[in-house]
């Protein structure tokens, strides 16, 4: 049970970091029209975006201390 917490740390780091990825790349857009660049962003999304990011650096960080110790 010691050595498999770390790496359900790790994996789950892993799938919060990708789906955190998801929401800000959804959360902005872009466009070029002649010559002019407009972009848009939704900052509720991008917030939620970095809270995810987040917490897949605390699980990450977790399942590497874990793993040290074990």
């Amino acid at each position: 049970m010691k050595k498999s917490f770390p790496l359900i740390l790790l994996v789950a780091a892993i799938a919060l970091a990708l789906y955190g990825i998801k929401l800000y790349q959804e959360a902005t857009a872009s466009i070029s029209l002649l010559g002019l660049d407009i972009e848009a962003s939704d900052q509720g999304s991008q917030q939620t975006a970095f809270l995810f990011l987040g917490l897949a650096a605390l699980c990450g960080v977790g399942s590497v201390v874990l793993w040290r110790r074990s």
